[in-house]
């Protein structure tokens, strides 16, 4: 019996993000990636993986905790036996504080995981020039 597995990460930087798509696709290629919502300059996505090989509830539990789901969510399902598990929303209302009305959120699905150039967050490196000797021409 194949199964589904379905990370949910808030805040991540684009690293840990390209981590945890790239090492479920060294298990499926059948993955889809949402990008749900954008809050105080950080993005939150979620990423469904299908097809996998079954493994165990507890292998489950640390595979998703390694990728960076989230730690309720995972706490939830350990503790909720019968329910529904890796339960992800497609539709979210949130209330404006502005303008006091209620704002539905959607998620959009992105199709390529290079959608947006990546940038590494290496330190600049500081330039040492070399000090040339100079010839004399006579």
């Amino acid at each position: 019996m194949e199964m589904r597995l379905s990370i949910d990460l808030d805040g991540v930087s684009q690293l840990n993000l390209l981590k945890a798509y790239f090492t479920l696709r060294r298990f499926t290629d059948k993955i889809e990636l949402f990008i749900t919502s954008v809050e105080n300059g950080k993005e939150n996505y979620h990423i469904s993986a299908y097809d996998l090989s079954d493994i165990p509830k507890n292998l489950q539990y640390e595979l998703r905790a390694m990728l960076g789901d989230d730690e309720y969510r995972i706490w939830l399902d350990e503790r909720l036996h019968g329910k529904p598990e890796m339960v992800l929303f497609d539709r979210r209302v949130k209330l404006n504080p502005k303008s006091g009305k209620w704002e539905r959120r959607y998620k959009w699905r992105l199709y390529s995981i290079l959608w947006k150039p990546f940038w590494s967050k290496v330190p600049r490196s500081i330039i040492v020039r070399a000090h040339r000797k100079t010839k004399k021409h006579s």
